[in-house]
C-alpha cells in the first residue's frame, strides 16, 4: 500500500547535520518504495527533489551544540498546511521547539515520531514529560539505545528501536588507498565533536596525513581543513582514507559518522561513547580510546596505520545500516499493511 507520508525535520537544511541526512535519505528510499514522501525543514536555499522549505531558521543553543530550529508562528503555519493531507505525519525530535512539536501536537493522520538526542534531562524532566503529554497518540521510534532511554526519561513511553541508515554503496570501494590519510568529519568549531583532539593528534603522530572536513574554522597547523564538501567529494575522502578518527566528548546517539566511514571501507578509531560502540563491534575495524586522551588516540591510530584493514570487512559492518536493511522497519512502523 502506497502513502503520502510527510517527514517534518526540525533542523535547518541549510547546513544538513546527522538528523537532516537521515531524513532526506529515508524520504528518497521511500520514494523509490513507490510512496508520495515529501521532507518538511527549515531552509532558505532551493528546495530539493521532494522538499518544503519553511523559511530562516535561528540559532537555539542545546546539549552543546546549536541547533538550527525554525520557531516562529509563521512557519508553523506553514508546515501544518504542508502536512494537512498526509496519510502519515513523521516528525523527527517531536519535543523541540518550533515546526516540529507543532506538527506532532496538530497531526491528525497516522503519527509517528523519531527521537535522535541523548542528554540527561535532568531539570528539564518534568518540562518535557508535560510537552509530551500534549501530544495525540503516536507511534514511537528511538535510533539507538542511548535516546531510547532518553526518550523514556522525558516521555514515559518505550519506543521501538530501529537505527539512522546510511546509503552503503553496493561493495566495498576498490580503488587506491592512502594508508596514511587520517579524516575527520564534523564541525570543526563546535567542542563538543572533539576537534581540538584531532588537532592534538596531528602533532603526535607527524608520519600520517590528517585532513579535516567540515564547516568552522580550526586553525590547526598540522591540518590540512577543506571545509564543507559536496556528499560526492567527502565520499571520495572516505573511499581514500585509511583511518577516520571520531574525537566526540559527548551528547552522541548514534555513531553516525562511524557508519559513513565504515561504508566506505574505513577503519575507524574512536571515543569510547556508548553510541559508537553499539556501531563499532568489529575489533578488526574499529578501535577506541577514551574522551580527551590523545595519548591513547595516537597509539591506536598507530597501530590502524601499521596493519591497514580489509576494506570488506569495514563494509560489511556497515551493511547493517543500509536503507535495504532499516527502511523496511521504519516503514512497518507506519503501519501500511
Amino acid at each position: 500500500m502506497t502513502a503520502a507520508i510527510a517527514l517534518v525535520c526540525p533542523y535547518s537544511l541549510d547546513r544538513p547535520g546527522g538528523v537532516a541526512t537521515h531524513v532526506l535519505g529515508l524520504a528518497s528510499w521511500l520514494r523509490d518504495r513507490g510512496h508520495d514522501a515529501f521532507v518538511v525543514a527549515p531552509g532558505t536555499g532551493v528546495p530539493g527533489d521532494g522538499t518544503q522549505l519553511v523559511g530562516p531558521a535561528v540559532g537555539v543553543p542545546f546539549n552543546g551544540s546549536v541547533a538550527q530550529l525554525a520557531v516562529l508562528p509563521a512557519q508553523a503555519r506553514r508546515t501544518l498546511t504542508a502536512i494537512a493531507d498526509a496519510d502519515v505525519v513523521h516528525v523527527h525530535e517531536p519535543l523541540t521547539p518550533g515546526i516540529a512539536f507543532a506538527a506532532a501536537r496538530a497531526a491528525r493522520g497516522r503519527l509517528v515520531v523519531t527521537h535522535h538526542a541523548h542528554f540527561r534531562p535532568g531539570l528539564f524532566t518534568a518540562p518535557l514529560r508535560l510537552r509530551a503529554s500534549l501530544l495525540p497518540l503516536r507511534t514511537s521510534i528511538a535510533v539507538s539505545e542511548a535516546a531510547c532511554r532518553t526518550a523514556v526519561a522525558v516521555t514515559g513511553l518505550v519506543p521501538a528501536v530501529i537505527p539512522n541508515a546510511v546509503a552503503v554503496p553496493p561493495a566495498a570501494p576498490a580503488g587506491p588507498r592512502d594508508a596514511r590519510l587520517v579524516l575527520f568529519l564534523g564541525r570543526l568549531d563546535e567542542p563538543r565533536k572533539g576537534y581540538r583532539t584531532f588537532a592534538a593528534l596531528a602533532q603526535q603522530v607527524p608520519e600520517a596525513d590528517f585532513v579535516a572536513v567540515g564547516p568552522g574554522r580550526g586553525g590547526a597547523a598540522h591540518v590540512r581543513e577543506v571545509g564543507v564538501l559536496s556528499d560526492e567529494d567527502r565520499n571520495q575522502w572516505l573511499a581514500r582514507a585509511g583511518v577516520l578518527v571520531a574525537p566526540n566528548r559527548y551528547g552522541e546517539s548514534f555513531g553516525m559518522v562511524l557508519v559513513e566511514a565504515l561504508a566506505h571501507g574505513c577503519a575507524v578509531v574512536a571515543s569510547d561513547l556508548a553510541a559508537f560502540r553499539a556501531v563499532g563491534t568489529d575489533e578488526r575495524v574499529a578501535s577506541f580510546f577514551p574522551v580527551d586522551d590523545v595519548a591513547t588516540a595516537a597509539t591506536r591510530v598507530r597501530a590502524r596505520l601499521a596493519e591497514p584493514v580489509d576494506p570488506g570487512c569495514a563494509w560489511r559492518l556497515a551493511s547493517r545500516y543500509g536503507w535495504d536493511v532499516v527502511g523496511p522497519q521504519v516503514e512497518a512502523a507506519y503501519g501500511l499493511g
